[in-house]
């Protein structure tokens, strides 16, 4: 019994060479089937609870409702119906924070990379090579690991449908249980999130990653431009790395506030939430700094 895989939002890299990148999208080809686990457990667990909420149903007639009552077996039927519908309910999560066309546009298709020609052999080449290699599998690994803990807070949450309100946030309608169906929808098109979130501040899905200096156009000093390029395009990469994974952090914090942590604050994922959306885009964020200043046409022109 297995279910199929959600299709991957950001672009599938494959290396030729033996390289770290290679390693990374080993990993998670490796680890592909850890999804179907998932789905194994809740089709598992559901059979249970629905096993267990017909006992406690014909306890019910038999001994009627002074030793079982009738909503308590109702509740073991509820979730272990929706245990062996969670892909189907996880569809319904990632569809609702929208679809695979709504992702975020990360760029780094390998023609951006090599501004002023291929890198040289110097420190900039290595950076550049260094990003070229790891840029697109860690998006890939980020994604898995969306769509298992998406799928693990998926089973949290349908879990909490069968314990009472004393339980307070993390009751069956605790705001702990409600911020944990968010928090899986979110990680299940983690992609379209984080586009969603660009676009909100910036009014598009587009990552800007390629850099031109305005006041070093003559062609004496077009070698040396080059290399500083190719440096700020690898920062620009490694920023939207860092930038998805302070948006995923922000999500968990508010979980977490939502749970009752007291260790964690609204503000706190807040601002993560909008830090790792800039840094996502942080070239747009940087022309928007020039032109407010009045600097833009003598400054670094990110698009």
């Amino acid at each position: 019994m297995t279910v199929a895989l959600l299709t991957l939002s950001f672009p599938v890299f494959a290396s030729s060479e033996r390289d770290l990148g290679f390693m990374m999208v080993e990993i998670r080809n490796n680890m592909s089937l850890l999804p179907n686990l998932v789905a194994f457990l809740s089709y598992l667990t559901g059979i249970l609870f629905a096993a267990v909420g017909l006992y406690k149903l014909r306890q019910h007639v038999e001994f009627g409702p002074n030793k079982i009552e009738l909503p308590e077996p109702l509740k073991y039927l509820f979730v272990g119906g929706l245990m062996l519908a969670l892909p189907s309910v996880a569809g319904v999560a990632q569809e609702t924070f929208g679809g695979i066309g709504d992702a975020q546009n990360v760029g780094g298709a390998q023609g951006a990379w090599a501004i002023g020609g291929e890198p040289g052999e110097g420190l900039d080449g290595m950076l550049v090579r260094f990003m070229q290699s790891i840029y697109r599998p860690t998006q890939i690994l980020i994604e898995f690991f969306c769509y298992v803990a998406g799928a693990a807070l998926m089973l949290i949450a349908v879990h909490r449908f069968t314990k009472t309100a004393q339980q307070g946030a993390q009751g069956p309608t605790g705001l702990g249980t409600v911020a944990t169906f968010i928090l899986a929808g979110v990680l299940f098109s983690i992609a379209p999130s984080v586009g969603t979130l660009t676009e909100t501040l910036f009014g598009d899905r587009t990552s800007n990653l390629e850099v031109s200096f305005m006041a070093l156009s003559s062609a004496a000093i077009a070698g040396g431009s080059a290399h500083a390029e190719n440096v700020l395009v690898s920062i620009l990469a490694f920023l939207v790395i860092v930038g998805i994974l302070s948006i995923i952090r922000g999500f968990f914090v508010l979980r977490g506030v939502a749970e009752g942590n007291q260790q964690m604050t609204m503000m706190g994922g807040v601002s993560h939430v909008i830090a790792g959306a800039i840094l996502v885009n942080f070239g747009q964020f940087a022309n928007i700094i020039q032109n407010t200043l009045g600097i833009s046409g003598y400054g670094v022109l990110f698009n």
